[in-house]
């Protein structure tokens, strides 16, 4: 499986969807960046990330060649380079078996959402090959309600697809991955109980109060882990 995640605008999330949802979960897998200006899988603790440029994709393409599992993470500022790149290749559309589209709820991004979806069927992807995956929506919203416009969309144009149940809920527990720069799994390797304990035995007023906050994120990191499990599975179908 080789997927791309890709959105005209920034700051929808499309390295959270490719560093705490895909890579974890897409075995033996090879993480490739498209990106020059903005946050990057390294940033979030991803290793032996791959980079190129929006115009590198005959050099990505050789890259991939050899992987059986890959995720193209690619920088807002790098999708334009990269389609008119990808149209120049005979099928290169063809090289990745899906297009995650992450989307937000905000006016900008739902219209920069479906200017993707747009652009990436004119260059050929086939429609079902390109996925919207609702992101940082409040757990209890009704996603049909806040990204209506994405799924009249869908409907309208048989552009690509939506899952109402494929959502990634907002979490600050992101921001601590991110600052901390670690995976769900070192966040939960330890049993939280036994942490706890270990944090009131501490005589360190800092060290206290530093594993209190590793407790609390650690709690709070299962249920986020389940739901990006559960939603994973829906869009992938493993």
């Amino acid at each position: 499986m080789k997927v791309a995640v890709i959105n005209y605008s920034g700051s929808v999330g499309k390295t959270l969807v490719s560093t705490y949802l895909l890579a974890p979960r897409m075995k033996n897998v090879k993480f490739f960046s498209i990106e020059t200006i903005n946050q990057s899988a390294t940033d979030l603790g991803i290793k032996d990330v791959v980079s190129f440029k929006g115009d590198d994709f005959s050099k990505l393409i050789e890259d991939i060649f050899f992987e059986d599992s890959a995720i193209i993470d690619i920088g807002a500022s790098n999708v334009e380079q990269f389609l008119m790149s990808m149209s120049r290749f005979d099928g290169g559309a063809n090289e990745f078996d899906l297009y995650f589209i992450p989307v937000t709820k905000e006016d900008k991004a739902i219209k920069e959402s479906m200017k993707t979806a747009h652009a990436l069927n004119k260059v050929g992807v086939e429609r079902e090959k390109i996925v919207f995956v609702p992101n940082r929506i409040t757990p209890g919203e009704d996603v049909e309600k806040v990204l209506e416009a994405v799924f009249s969309f869908v409907k309208e144009t048989k552009i690509g697809k939506i899952d109402k149940n494929s959502v990634i809920y907002d979490s600050e527990v992101y921001e601590y991955l991110a600052h901390h720069k670690i995976s769900f799994e070192s966040l939960t390797e330890e049993d939280a109980e036994e942490f706890k304990v270990r944090a009131k035995q501490s005589n360190d007023v800092d060290e206290r109060r530093k594993m209190a906050r590793r407790y609390t994120y650690m709690k709070q990191a299962i249920p986020v882990k389940n739901n990006l499990d559960k939603t994973y599975s829906l869009l992938i179908g493993e």
